[in-house]
């Protein structure tokens, strides 16, 4: 979730919703993360040497179960999400343990549907699972290719509004390469979508130098209370938890009220999120950088297009992308392939 603009005030960010029951999810070595903050004690190890240098090669799961607990961002339902080891080729797979038969819902865009500033992914069996784009940018972004991931609620945990709980998690349980090789997409010709006003778009071009970046720049206009910000990343494991894991959605002050009007974050304060006044500064919270909000852009743009279900090489350069073009493009890359067999035939 992130800014876009409408009406009133932040100190109104306070009531607990009410609880909504759950399923308990069965014990497992875990760790459970706090939203007060985010830890570095995980990083710059052997581990992280090991599938940086690998990660091109074979695919990756979890060497064991991980169990995230917290409330969800929009409806604020206490929440477990447990992820566990999954078989080469499986792809990253939610299921519902606290529904009956406990559906499934693979992180694919053909399952997204339409929801306002998040990702919601829906099966025809049932599964429903909401915000799921700060999780599904810690593994895009920690080059996890399979992962199934139960859940015993509806939405995904928010922790701290960014995707480094997550990387805590994953790396304290470990990695392990697979037996199988990835299948990278390599983009060769240039992909684009936008919005009709053509103020808003993403496109992803060839990238020669067999790497995947993304170039942001996110411009609210001359006028925006968030000044222009522009930023660049390559998607390495590194440079994911470096410079991009930790940074936090964000609100405009004016937009609370209709956000609580619609039912949503009834139980955040701004301790729980980034929130910015109408001049600018940043209410009863401290940005983790001066940039922190166009680098939550690139966070959620990632676990986008993650929903494309491969790893790829190409430069994905955006202005303004939200959720809905990410989705686009996400189902262009996709399609890539298809289309390319296509033409070929038709030639």
């Amino acid at each position: 979730m992130c800014a876009t603009g409408s009406a009133s005030a932040a100190s109104k960010w306070g009531a607990l919703a009410k609880p909504v029951a759950h399923t308990e999810l069965p014990a497992v070595e875990s760790l459970r993360i706090s939203a007060a903050g985010f830890r570095l004690k995980f990083f710059g190890g052997s581990q992280l040497m090991s599938f940086e240098k690998t990660h091109r090669s074979q695919q990756q799961t979890l060497a064991r179960p991980a169990l995230i607990a917290g409330r969800g961002l929009f409806h604020g339902i206490d929440v477990k999400v447990r992820l566990r080891p999954a078989d080469p080729g499986t792809g990253i797979v939610f299921r519902r343990v606290d529904l009956k038969d406990r559906p499934e819902v693979a992180a694919h865009v053909d399952n997204v549907r339409p929801a306002a500033r998040r990702t919601v992914l829906a099966s025809r069996s049932g599964a429903v699972v909401e915000t799921v784009e700060h999780l599904m940018a810690a593994l895009a972004g920690l080059h996890i290719d399979n992962c199934l991931i139960e859940i015993n609620s509806i939405e995904i945990p928010a922790v701290d509004g960014s995707s480094m709980p997550f990387c805590e998690a994953i790396l304290a349980a470990g990695l392990t390469q697979q037996s199988v090789t990835r299948s990278l997409l390599s983009v060769s010709e240039s992909q684009g979508v936008n919005d009709r006003a053509g103020e808003q778009w993403i496109e992803v071009i060839p990238a020669y130098d067999g790497h995947a970046t993304v170039d942001y720049r996110l411009d609210y206009g001359p006028e925006a209370v968030i000044a222009s910000q522009s930023f660049s990343v390559e998607l390495t494991p590194d440079a994911f938890l470096r410079d991009i894991a930790a940074a936090r959605t964000f609100v405009l002050q004016d937009e609370v009220a209709a956000l609580q009007q619609m039912g949503f974050g009834r139980h955040l304060t701004a301790r729980d999120l980034v929130i910015f006044d109408t001049d600018g500064s940043v209410i009863q919270n401290n940005l983790r950088w001066q940039d922190e909000p166009v680098r939550h852009k690139i966070l959620d743009c990632i676990g986008d297009l993650a929903l494309g279900g491969r790893l790829f090489v190409g430069r994905v350069v955006a202005r303004r992308s939200g959720h809905k073009l990410n989705h686009v493009m996400a189902k262009t890359l996709s399609t890539i392939e298809v289309r390319r067999a296509a033409l070929e035939r038709a030639a």
